[in-house]
């Protein structure tokens, strides 16, 4: 198996629902790995939640509901991706899952070119959460490279200060720092971020969350 594939989760206390969308998916998707689970709380204690994939959840199952899956989930900050699996009288709450940030609903029962329908953007939308959680990782690497001092005058030069004002700030807060020392800062807070300015620096602070908007 594909160490590479992207998990894919089925849960469902309906042995035969389980059965058969798993093979479907087994015979139509050859980048994912498919598991099944029973329960809410077998998916939850054996599954990878912290891994990119995707969650086909029951709305309506024995012991653990769907939506106690769900919310489970998003305590947990999961970036796994969530298709509810719902009879009719369940679509009002899959409605209000969905803004709460599900990705879609299945009635049942669907028709297979419904299911790889939705299967597909929620592969799509996996692989765009994946994408940000690789570029926040690789950015917060960058920033463990910066020394305090660095850390320091990052905000204030994002603010868009000038040398001269950082080093007068600084100074009178602390010890005494030089327009030029500020500027050899600058310099490697630009070189070591990857960035080219003061504005890109000012984003690559939001975006990783290292300032307050």
């Amino acid at each position: 198996m594909n160490p590479n594939n992207l998990n894919l989760y089925i849960v469902d206390d309906d042995e035969a629902v389980r059965r058969s969308l798993g093979s479907l998916l087994l015979s139509r998707l050859t980048d994912c790995s498919v598991k099944t689970f029973d329960s809410g709380e077998a998916f939850l204690k054996n599954a990878s939640l912290d891994g990119s994939g995707i969650a086909i959840l029951d709305f309506r199952m024995d012991g653990m509901s769907g939506l106690d899956v769900f919310q489970a989930l998003q305590d947990r900050k999961s970036p796994l991706v969530v298709v509810f699996l719902s009879g009719h009288g369940d679509i009002p709450v899959a409605v209000r899952a969905m803004q709460d940030g599900a990705i879609s609903w299945l009635e049942k029962p669907c028709t297979d070119a419904q299911l790889l329908h939705t299967i597909q953007q929620a592969k799509d939308r996996a692989a765009t959460i994946a994408s940000a959680r690789r570029e926040r990782h690789h950015g917060l690497a960058r920033w463990e490279k910066l020394t305090p001092r660095e850390r320091q005058l990052a905000p204030l030069v994002a603010s868009g200060k000038s040398s001269k004002t950082i080093a007068q700030l600084l100074t009178s807060q602390s010890d005494e720092l030089g327009d030029r020392t500020v500027e050899t800062h600058r310099a490697r807070i630009f070189d070591k971020l990857e960035v080219a300015n003061s504005n890109e620096l000012l984003v690559f602070l939001k975006n990783h969350n290292l300032i307050e908007l």
